[in-house]
């Protein structure tokens, strides 16, 4: 930059002579040269460069003095950057006395003044700002330490969503509840993390992964409600979606997540060694996986590569752990919950896992299929945004006494469930019952059996138990009595929950789905005996998961009992992933992963 362009922005005079000293030499010092910055210089470099040319010692009574800060104060932004980023180069600063009067207006202007300038002028790149910072303290002190946050709240909604209207939450949150420097200095840390990670950064990166996936984890919960109309291939209202969706499709992210899932192999014995060599050394699983991780992988479709050791690997042990019965019991309800009532998003993670790449096989394999699974599946994490909780007024148009169907429950939907081969369960669980030939079962290679894509008509009603007996209009085409006119039972829960919506009842019926192919215009037939009973209730949660339970009835006898977890929340379109088994909880029942999703 020139000098005449500094004398402009800063309105004073730059003075290359050393005025207190006699020596008539026109050679700078070196305390006195500053360093040119390159001709295209930023808008927020040139108040940089200006500011930085202010004399340190002032003795103006009217004036406050721009203090240059020492190489030894350390920017807040730069707390987090990893120790072989860029250096940020800091500018130098005159050492000489200048006309007080001729101090840069841009320290005379008002403080919102000061902001808006620097956020038009490096707002898209906070570095910038970081650097301005750097300049003096008085400049610092604009940019760090004004109480309302007003600069970084600017810069936050420029580049992500409005953490005030998130749909996640019960309750808004207040612009004094929100600390949205430290949100953006944790998400520029995030960013440059992910933009320079390679496998030599393993190390250093292992340091942050509990920083890394927090922060994740509220660019998530940030996101703004949908509608029930909502169309994920359609949605731009989210400025947090495309961001969130590349860090978690990213390696950096599968590395976290198997450095969470998998202990490395060790080979300190000659024995390990061998397998080594020998490429069968297979990692172990941890027995705790930090639920955040897992949680986060919920919300993409998994990628995976079959002629990978590793993919299959990780694929045997979700495997393992859907279909090993010691897994569900009473105190969890049968299915993906701990017995405080809460997800559990480590058995959640693997079913949702298992049945999207399931579905991907079936629709590699035949791709018409399965063509209503394709969009559940695709556009990143936009099909587990919900209708949120921060709005749950009754609507207006809603009639007296009937039910709000805040899950949006009625429709149809669509969906299928896997299971393996009855003996192969059987020689996973009790392999005493069975005797067995050949070695133990390797679940890395091997291929649970898919059911019938199918669909599901749902219908909402009354609480057929509601003040303590059953009502006999509650649901007139739907079978809660048996033949001899005896109430089926409850759908009871022992799981705590929570109360901030009541549970909505529903029912429908089952059959397979039409299809694609010639046969379109011939619907199947509902069959009455795959009569579909259930109730959406909330989690304990915070927030609140929506937890769904049914009772599948075939033949006239409750059959089949699924307890799942809507992915995203109330109304996603990923739909709810759980458990199916039996309703009777008979010994040596089988078990396995469920995925239904709405159309």
């Amino acid at each position: 930059m020139s000098q005449a362009a500094i004398e402009r922005i800063s309105g004073c005079p730059i003075n290359h002579t050393n005025n207190a000293s006699s020596s008539t030499s026109t050679t700078p010092s070196s305390s006195t040269i500053m360093t040119t910055p390159p001709p295209t210089a930023s808008t927020s470099e040139m108040i940089a460069s200006s500011s930085s040319t202010r004399n340190a010692r002032s003795k103006s009574p009217v004036s406050t003095p721009l203090t240059p800060i020492s190489d030894s104060e350390q920017d807040p932004i730069s707390e987090h950057i990893i120790h072989n980023s860029a250096p940020i180069t800091r500018s130098s600063c005159f050492a000489l006395p200048i006309n007080p009067q001729l101090q840069s207006p841009l320290l005379r202007a008002p403080v919102e003044i000061i902001q808006k300038i620097l956020i038009v002028s490096g707002g898209e790149d906070v570095q910038t700002i970081a650097r301005a910072a750097k300049v003096c303290r008085e400049l610092r002190s604009i940019i760090y330490e004004n109480p309302d946050q007003a600069l970084w709240r600017q810069i936050h909604l420029q580049h992500y969503d409005d953490p005030r209207l998130a749909g996640a939450f019960t309750k808004a949150r207040s612009l004094g509840e929100i600390d949205w420097k430290r949100r953006i200095q944790d998400r520029e840390f995030v960013r440059r993390i992910f933009h320079e990670w390679s496998h030599n950064k393993v190390e250093q990166v292992n340091q942050h992964i509990g920083l890394i996936s927090s922060t994740l984890m509220d660019v998530y919960l940030d996101l703004p409600p949908t509608s029930e109309s909502y169309d994920p291939s359609t949605s731009s209202d989210s400025l947090n979606t495309e961001i969130l969706s590349n860090w978690i499709r990213s390696s950096l992210f599968k590395h976290m997540y198997e450095s969470e899932y998998f202990v490395k192999p060790e080979f300190g014995t000659p024995t390990a060694y061998k397998e080594k060599l020998r490429g069968n050394q297979k990692r172990k699983r941890r027995n705790m996986i930090d639920p955040i991780i897992s949680r986060l992988h919920c919300l993409i479709r998994s990628e995976y590569n079959d002629e990978s050791s590793e993919d299959r690997e990780w694929r045997g042990f979700i495997r393992e752990s859907i279909y090993n019965t010691r897994n569900y019991h009473k105190k969890n309800d049968w299915g993906p919950f701990k017995e405080d009532g809460k997800v559990d998003w480590n058995l959640l993670d693997a079913i949702s896992s298992a049945m999207m790449l399931n579905a991907q096989a079936v629709i590699d394999s035949e791709p018409d299929a399965w063509l209503p699974a394709i969009q559940p599946m695709l556009y990143g994490v936009e099909p587990t945004r919900s209708l949120g909780f921060n709005n749950l007024t009754r609507p207006a148009n809603l009639a007296e006494g009937e039910i709000w169907d805040w899950a949006d429950v009625e429709g149809t939907w669509c969906g299928c469930y896997a299971f393996m081969d009855y003996a192969d369960w059987v020689g996973l669980n009790q392999p005493l019952l069975m005797a067995r030939s050949g070695t133990e079962i390797d679940l890395s290679t091997y291929h649970e059996a898919l059911g019938d894509l199918m669909k599901l008509e749902l219908k909402i009603c009354k609480d057929p138990f509601a003040l303590g007996g059953r009502q006999s209009t509650s649901c007139p085409n739907h079978e809660f009595e048996e033949s001899d006119r005896h109430p089926l039972p409850p759908m009871k829960s022992g799981l705590p929950s929570s109360d901030l919506l009541q549970p909505i009842y529903f029912h429908g019926s089952s059959a397979p789905y039409p299809g694609d192919g010639p046969d379109t215009t011939q619907q199947a037939p509902t069959l009455p005996q795959n009569a579909i009973r259930g109730v959406v209730r909330l989690t304990a949660d915070n927030p609140p998961q929506v937890k769904w339970t049914l009772i599948i009835r075939y033949r006239g006898q409750d059959r089949w009992r699924l307890e799942c977890v809507q992915v995203g929340g109330r109304g996603s379109k990923r739909g709810f992933f759980g458990i199916w088994s039996d309703a009777a909880r008979s010994e040596h029942s089988p078990c396995g992963p469920a995925w239904y999703w709405k159309t």
